[in-house]
């Protein structure tokens, strides 16, 4: 693996700020049921068929830099290459004979399979050495052990909980070309022509990124037994029980036949950073072994429901979405990984046009509960050559902040929460989007009836945050914050149909805001649901967890030098030899540790 995670682009406060914040309030419902954002590698890192490995690693690092979930990746087996490339066409191997001129441009005569094959090999703009095959540019060795090690850099390097999201990859397999006849379908690959066992796409992903790898076996043993498993942990990393079937047999264990966990279980508690999956297998590929090492990647679909959607006039969300106003549970509206089949690309504007449009089609897919997919090269530019565009939708599919929200926090005294702007309102003038406004200010605050997901009350009075958040909900019913676009959306609907009870003397749309249970009170950027004695579960060192670990396996190995030392020159007696070790609860699970 040569390639690294070299992103040229960051996100800045704010943009980190509402990634975080929507991550943590949808942390305990499980990830079948949370949108994300979706992407594929052949539209945004490969316009033009130009297959540039350098070009190429900094476009992945890109995509993950800006926040993209969901990747979809097309991959060609070449039976010649022994590889799996990301170039439709088998490159020519050792018998290609190039002569490169100062121009970096010359033609050469490849010999492959006992035919001729005319091959040029040009100089990319980032200075790859690329082979042109009939439409196709392509640098040598632009493998799928490129795109693991940008993935496994990029994980290493963002592992504290500020910066852990789950991504998920969906595989589309194909089978390359021939050199000789580029433009002609690639042969059926049968018998000696197929992967072994280190080259299936199962065994490369588990040589390198086990460890951050959500395998299907653990799913079906932690549904099996959930008092062991998702039920173990603190009940903040607990799932929500209303999105899944629940069973619970003669000895109280419980199980599920349907459920996922989620985020924060899935994050935090256990560590796993990738769920992968098999998309569409071509016919030339089928003889392809899917089930060996069946435990690395889910079945084809498996994490996507594509959904067809279409655009009414005024590109609103005509049919697809999942929003139903009568509903009020999620078997009546089973959004589990629905997925839009694409994201239309207007005609006829200029640039910031096109942006702010599709940006607006993008905010409506997530608010009807779909992950809008990506599958347009932007502007004629791939992410690494211009990455403004697709950061920007990918910022759109953020469900909950209005744009430039959450603003920083104003304050004349920042010992007084009271006069802070720290408290999340949903606002009616911002389509049903989120600010910050001033905690003491008065008004209505969103209740959730029964910890049903789709629907909301009012409280009975306006009052500051901290009043609504002690008595201000009806009975039955719990000040709460939408955990989903979609649960948002049920929200906002509701309050279009309160207007005048929000504020009955005003014809101002915009001070129809409501309160939720979402604040920043302890420590500026960090939002936490519950009152104001909430504390930010971030505000030690985000490093400390990292650095603890590190401290107690030093710990443990000086342990060890003394004990080994005293072994040649004392005779220990056995209530020393036994001595009791210490144990810790790191988000919620047990584990050995030498005393501190």
């Amino acid at each position: 693996m040569s390639l690294t995670f070299d992103a040229d682009v960051s996100l800045n406060a704010t943009e980190a700020a509402v990634f975080l914040s929507e991550r943590d309030v949808a942390g305990q419902i499980p990830i079948n049921f949370v949108t994300t954002s979706a992407v594929s590698l052949q539209a945004a890192c490969f316009q033009d068929n130009i297959f540039d490995a350098n070009a190429a690693g900094k476009c992945f690092s890109n995509l993950l830099a800006v926040g993209y979930r969901h990747f979809l990746v097309d991959l060609y087996w070449s039976p010649d290459q022994r590889d799996w490339l990301f170039c439709p066409v088998s490159i020519p191997q050792d018998n290609t004979v190039v002569t490169v001129s100062s121009t970096y441009s010359t033609t050469a005569t490849a010999t492959t399979n006992a035919a001729q094959a005319t091959v040029t090999e040009t100089a990319s703009s980032s200075g790859s050495m690329l082979y042109e095959l009939g439409p196709y540019r392509c640098s040598k060795n632009l493998n799928l052990s490129d795109l693991i090690s940008v993935f496994h850099d990029f994980f290493q390097g963002y592992s504290s909980e500020l910066t852990v999201y789950t991504r998920f990859i969906s595989l589309n397999l194909h089978a390359a070309a021939s050199a000789t006849t580029p433009e002609e379908p690639a042969s059926t690959v049968t018998g000696a022509q197929l992967p072994t066992e280190s080259e299936y796409i199962s065994s490369l992903f588990d040589n390198h990124l086990s460890s951050y790898i959500y395998m299907p076996s653990e799913l079906a043993t932690e549904r099996a037994n959930l008092n062991e498993s998702w039920y173990e942990v603190e009940d903040d990393y607990k799932p929500i029980t209303e999105y899944f079937t629940l069973n619970v047999d003669a000895n109280g264990d419980q199980n599920t036949p349907d459920g996922w966990p989620c985020g924060k279980y899935l994050q935090l508690a256990k560590q796993k950073r990738l769920l992968l999956e098999y998309g569409t297998i071509d016919p030339q590929m089928q003889a392809y072994n899917l089930s060996y090492l069946g435990d690395v990647i889910f079945p084809s679909d498996y994490l996507t429901s594509t959904i067809s959607v279409s655009l009414d006039d005024d590109d609103t969300i005509d049919t697809g979405c999942f929003y139903n106003p009568s509903a009020s549970t999620v078997a009546q509206v089973n959004s589990s990984w629905a997925q839009s089949d694409y994201i239309p690309v207007p005609a006829g504007l200029n640039p910031n046009e096109t942006i702010a449009q599709m940006s607006f089609v993008v905010s409506n897919l997530t608010a009807c509960g779909l992950t809008p997919t990506l599958n347009n090269t932007l502007f004629n530019k791939t992410a690494n050559e211009d990455v403004t565009p697709y950061t920007e939708i990918s910022l759109s599919t953020s469900w909950a902040w209005a744009v430039g929200q959450p603003a920083d926090a104003a304050s004349s005294d920042d010992n007084n929460y009271k006069s802070i702007d720290r408290c999340a309102v949903i606002d009616i003038a911002l389509n049903g989007h989120w600010r910050a406004i001033n905690c003491t200010e008065s008004r209505y605050a969103a209740c959730r009836v029964q910890n049903l997901p789709f629907t909301w009350q009012l409280s009975t009075t306006p009052n500051t945050f901290q009043a609504a958040h002690t008595s201000g909900c009806p009975e039955n019913t719990t000040m709460d914050v939408p955990r989903t676009g979609l649960e948002n959306t049920y929200l906002y609907q509701y309050l279009l149909r309160q207007t005048e009870l929000l504020d009955p003397t005003s014809s101002d749309p915009a001070r129809t805001k409501v309160w939720l249970d979402f604040n920043s009170i302890d420590v500026e950027s960090c939002w936490v649901r519950g009152d104001s004695d909430t504390p930010c579960p971030y505000a030690s060192d985000p490093q400390q967890l990292e650095r603890r670990t590190v401290l107690v396996a030093a710990i443990a190995g000086i342990v060890i030098c003394i004990i080994a030392a005293l072994t040649l020159f004392v005779k220990c007696n056995a209530n020393r030899r036994n001595s009791r070790r210490n144990k810790r609860m790191m988000k919620g699970w047990e584990y050995e540790g030498v005393p501190s």
